[in-house]
């Protein structure tokens, strides 16, 4: 859906977005990309916390047991340029270096990724969001509310990222009505030249499943991984920095444990947040995401949706 291409260094982005600073609500003008409700500008985030495991007390799993109907499974594919989850009757509208777009086959859904950098000027998310929709043809683009994520240092020093959702909706090119959510991170004055660089994801239904499908889209929305970095944005045209460190086994081996430990416990943190878990089939290798509430008990496990005579395995961090 959003979809520009700039030949600049690909910039690498990790948002962690569990926990909100702030949420507005009001309506967003729809005549203009300036927001009628604006809130003051995020501090920079100098704060670090470390979450609790999620089989402690502290962190509560996703509620799944009120859910009325069952949450499709996402099998795991691997296109040109990313890696991606999707339900396996969807289709890829849209694949680039920049981003990706995937849609159900009745169109009523779709998510997007997209990374742009080294664009001229500057800009704010919600005026990002909203220039990339009336782009493309949308209009009637009305945002509901708003909540502000606090900034992220960027790999430039004294320059951060400032990160948004917005619950917005719109009338797409086809004269349909959409429901949608959007975060949008903006680092204006990249690489010192002035520019800045974006990061958009999210997805859009119509307005009457959102709040069925937005227990699962956005997973499809976030987990969009580069094949090979150096390829995105261009990245592959230029000579990438080499780093050639002094061997040390023994102490490579103890971080290497020390990262274990963690990637295990952001593994079961994050499938108890978003209510999926992250398994892989014994006999093709095919990884999937599956939704909590298809575990099935008689056989201790999840049932492969392509195969369903086998049970699926749990995977190792990082997978």
């Amino acid at each position: 859906m959003f979809r520009r291409q700039t030949p600049v260094v690909f910039l690498l982005l990790s948002l962690s977005l569990v926990a909100c600073s702030k949420h507005s609500s009001g309506s967003y003008s729809s005549s203009s990309s300036t927001p009628s409700d604006t809130s003051t500008p995020l501090a920079p985030d100098n704060t670090t916390s470390t979450p609790a495991p999620a089989n402690t007390p502290d962190a509560t799993p996703a509620a799944t047991t009120h859910l009325t109907f069952t949450r499709p499974p996402l099998a795991v594919f691997r296109g040109q340029h990313f890696t991606y989850t999707m339900p396996t009757d969807w289709r890829v509208a849209a694949e680039t270096e920049n981003g990706l777009d995937v849609t159900s086959p009745d169109e009523k859904m779709g998510a997007s990724a997209t990374l742009l950098v080294g664009a001229p000027g500057s800009t704010t998310p919600w005026d990002f969001a909203y220039n990339a929709l009336a782009a493309v043809g949308c209009r009637d683009i009305n945002g509901l509310s708003r909540i502000d994520y606090p900034s992220r240092q960027s790999v430039y020093p004294g320059l951060f990222w400032q990160i948004q959702e917005f619950d917005l909706t719109y009338t797409d090119q086809k004269g349909l009505l959409r429901h949608a959510d959007f975060i949008a991170a903006i680092c204006n004055g990249y690489a010192g030249i002035g520019g800045y660089a974006a990061l958009l994801q999210g997805y859009a239904t119509t307005p009457e499943i959102f709040n069925e499908a937005k227990t699962w889209l956005p997973i499809v929305s976030s987990f969009v991984n580069a094949n090979d970095p150096n390829s995105i944005a261009y990245q592959h045209q230029l000579i990438p920095v080499q780093n050639h460190p002094l061997d040390n086994t023994g102490l490579m081996e103890s971080w290497r444990e020390k990262r274990l430990s963690e990637d295990r416990i952001a593994k079961a943190q994050h499938e108890g947040m978003m209510g999926y878990e992250r398994m892989v089939s014994p006999s093709t290798g095919r990884f999937y995401n599956m939704p909590l509430e298809t575990y099935d008990g008689t056989v201790a496990g999840y049932r492969n949706p392509d195969h369903p005579e086998e049970i699926l395995n749990p995977t190792d961090p990082g997978n």
